[in-house]
Parts: structure tokens; sequence; C-alpha cells
């Protein structure tokens, strides 16, 4: 990305790791003069790119990561879990189309999230968070302490259903 300076892995997780969807990405890193390994090879912790061609895995992927880009948010098929890097607490960027996620709103009115609406923005943000590790933290904090707030949704919507029942 034009504009960040420094020496960062990039982790790819396609929604759907096949075949169809990874070896387009691995033409893309050869092409650009880059090395990719998938995650599961020892090779992994000394390429540019990991991919991710398996699912289960986000957890540990966003338990060791620094910040996390979730996709989605540039097309109407809607934005993937916002509060699964956010509970490891992990600052969040995501694209434009947000709308329809109530917690996308929420970690940005909490300085947990970003959002970016173009290859510029991303740049930016990226190259904010990594040059600042202070407040890169801090908005991984406040990313936790929205989904520490929502923590207990599953009993209170159980004892809101129950209520209007009786």
């Amino acid at each position: 990305i034009p504009g960040v300076r420094t020496r960062a892995r990039l982790i790819i997780a396609p929604h759907e790791p096949t075949g169809v969807h990874t070896r387009p990405i691995e033409e893309w890193v050869r092409h650009n003069g880059l090395t990719v390994a998938s995650i599961d090879e020892q090779r992994a912790a000394h390429v540019d790119i990991v991919l991710v061609d398996r699912v289960g895995v986000l957890g540990d992927v966003y338990g060791v990561a620094d910040l996390a880009y979730v996709g989605g948010g540039f097309h109407d098929a809607g934005l993937h879990s916002v509060l699964e890097p956010a509970a490891f607490g992990v600052p969040v960027l995501f694209g434009p189309r947000f709308s329809n996620s109530r917690e996308a709103s929420l970690l940005l009115d909490a300085d947990g999230a970003r959002t970016v609406n173009d290859v510029e923005s991303l740049a930016g943000a990226l190259e904010a968070w990594i040059a600042d590790a202070t407040a890169r933290r801090a908005a991984g904090e406040q990313a936790r302490m929205v989904v520490r707030a929502g923590l207990g949704a599953s009993e209170r919507s159980y004892e809101l259903v129950t209520d209007l029942l009786r």
C-alpha cells in the first residue's frame, strides 16, 4: 500500500478459502514480487503475506494481530464480523458500507475502529496505527470494551421474550 513504510506481515483470510478464491491472491502476490505461504506452512513466519486457506482459525489470527481490516464494506453483500477482532482487543478498519452493522457503528463511536473509503485512506489509517503503538493499543482496548459492554445479550433477550410471553 502506497505510503505505508513498515515491514508488516499481511494475513489474508478470503471469505471462502477455496482454490477459486486463493489462487488469484497467490497470483497477485507473486506478480507484485512478494512472497506468500499458507497459514500452516512453517515458512509462513518469513513471508510477506500469509494466506488463510481453511476455516476455523480466525480467532488464532486475531489473537496475534496488531490491527485488522474486515471485508465486505465496499459492496452490497454486507460487512463481515467486526466483533471478532474487537473481542481480541484489535482495532478494526472497514469500508464505507457499514450501515447495516450496529457493531461497526458502536466501534466507530468508541474510537475502536475507523472506516476507509479508498486505498489512500486505508494507507493513512494503517500508517497511523502502525506508527503509533500507543494509539493503536488504545483503539484496541476501546474495541474490546464495546464487546464487553454487549456481553449477556442472550440472557437479556431471553428475559425480554419470556416477559413478553407471560
